[in-house]
C-alpha cells in the first residue's frame, strides 16, 4: 500500500514541498474530483481489477470485480446485463478488453453529469405517481432515499424552507 499512497500523495502535491495543504489532501483523499489526480484514478482503478497484470480489462475481470462465481450454478441476469454493458459500451476498439484510455471513459466520462443523475434517480424512485414531482408525503415516504444522498447533501438540505417542494 505505501508505494500506491506515495505515488497518490506525488500527484496530490502541487508545489511539491513534501507537505500537504488542505487542498492537496483533500486531492489526496478524494482523486476522482481533482483533475490533475485523474491518471491515478484510471490507473489505481486498472491496478485493483486487471489480476493477470497485462495491463487491460478483459470481460472476465470486469465481471469478477462485481460478482464472484463461487457456487458454479448460472450466473444471474444481471450479470449478463453486464456483460452486455462491457462488449457494448465499455470496449470501445472491440479488441475483448479495456486500455487505458477505455478506463478513462468508463470510470471519468466526460459527457456525465453525477448531480443530474442522482436527482433523476431519487425522483424515479420516490415519485409514487410518476408525475415527475415529488411532493413532500413522497419525500417523508421515502426519507432514507434522500438523507443518504449527495444530492440532498445527507439530508441536510431537507430542513430548509423550500417552495418547490
Amino acid at each position: 500500500m505505501l508505494p500506491r499512497d506515495e505515488r497518490r500523495f506525488k500527484a496530490a502535491d502541487l508545489n511539491g514541498d513534501l507537505a500537504a495543504e488542505r487542498e492537496e489532501f483533500t486531492a489526496f483523499l478524494h482523486p476522482e474530483e481533482f483533475e490533475q489526480m485523474q491518471e491515478i484514478v484510471v490507473l489505481e482503478t486498472l491496478e485493483d481489477i486487471d489480476k493477470n497484470g497485462d495491463g487491460h480489462v478483459d470481460e472476465d475481470e470486469y465481471i469478477a470485480d462485481m460478482f464472484a462465481h463461487e457456487d458454479g450454478g448460472p450466473e444471474p441476469d444481471w450479470v449478463r446485463t453486464e456483460r452486455d454493458q462491457f462488449s457494448d459500451f465499455r470496449d470501445l476498439n472491440k479488441d475483448g478488453k479495456m486500455d487505458f484510455e477505455e478506463i478513462r471513459h468508463w470510470i471519468l466520462p466526460q459527457d456525465y453529469d453525477h448531480a443530474q443523475a442522482e436527482a433523476r434517480h431519487l425522483v424515479s424512485e420516490s415519485d409514487t405517481d410518476k408525475d415527475q414531482m415529488l411532493t413532500k408525503e413522497e419525500i417523508l415516504e421515502n426519507w432514507n432515499m434522500f438523507v443518504g444522498s449527495q444530492a440532498t447533501n445527507y439530508g441536510e438540505d431537507l430542513t430548509r424552507n423550500h417552495d418547490e417542494l
